[in-house]
């Protein structure tokens, strides 16, 4: 399987949480055990776009990012489908199918995608309606003469071209934008997932005992007294 590094240019935070934040309380409506923070999302109902969007502004770009990184953790299954989806349209058929997709806390501000457990058909990849001309000629022939075990390389070679990686990233961009999230990518690296590589998460099962992950969780409180304190005494 591989893997495939996705390099962030730009978030828009406010359309991403405006678009993603009806689908994620839907989720958790329809939770099955109640918390105090389902409880205020059933009560507050569509009140919470506005608000939810409003506390954007007294958060940080890292606890954004931290945010934003436990919602595509939290609704892993649909973005993962709708990439997946994007990526059927661009090929014709299920040539590429990824298996989760997580966000990587950058240095300072800023994070980067990651589609793990890639999938590959070489015989659909080689017959793609997408990959003609010179392209597909020389995959064909390279996946018909390759070593087994060098199978994997020439996938790696031909999705790494310029010419298919440059379309990779808008059907990955396209991808994610259905699913709400409103990224802008900018370049991606295709290797080998090795087994032994662990998938981040945001949420830590030792610490965190709530819906959100601690820090987070303070952080909105925090964002929240801000924001009262600033209303309420102006």
């Amino acid at each position: 399987m591989l893997k495939i590094s996705l390099e962030v240019k730009k978030i828009d935070y406010e359309k991403t949480f405006k678009n993603l934040i009806p689908k994620l309380t839907k989720e958790l409506k329809e939770g099955e055990v109640p918390t105090e923070v389902t409880k205020l999302v059933n009560k507050l109902g569509d009140d919470l776009i506005p608000i939810g969007t409003k506390l954007l502004s007294f958060l940080d770009t890292d606890t954004r990012d931290q945010l934003l990184a436990w919602i595509l953790e939290m609704m892993q299954a649909s973005i993962v489908k709708s990439v997946n989806k994007a990526l059927f349209d661009y090929l014709g058929g299920e040539a590429i199918s990824i298996g989760v997709l997580y966000a990587i806390d950058k240095p300072g501000t800023g994070i980067s995608l990651c589609a793990g457990q890639v999938k590959t058909d070489t015989s659909k990849l080689a017959d793609s309606p997408a990959l003609t001309g010179i392209i597909g000629g020389v995959a064909k022939l390279a996946f018909s003469v390759s070593d087994p075990k060098e199978v994997e390389k020439d996938v790696i070679k031909l999705l790494s071209a310029d010419y298919v990686k440059s379309n990779i990233v808008l059907s990955l961009s396209e991808g994610l934008e259905k699913a709400g999230l409103a990224i802008t990518l900018d370049d991606l690296l295709i290797s080998a997932d090795s087994p032994a590589d662990k998938i981040p998460h945001i949420m830590d099962p030792e610490k965190d005992e709530g819906l959100l992950p601690d820090a987070i969780e303070d952080k909105l409180i925090d964002a929240l007294v801000s924001w009262l304190k600033r209303t309420l005494l102006v």
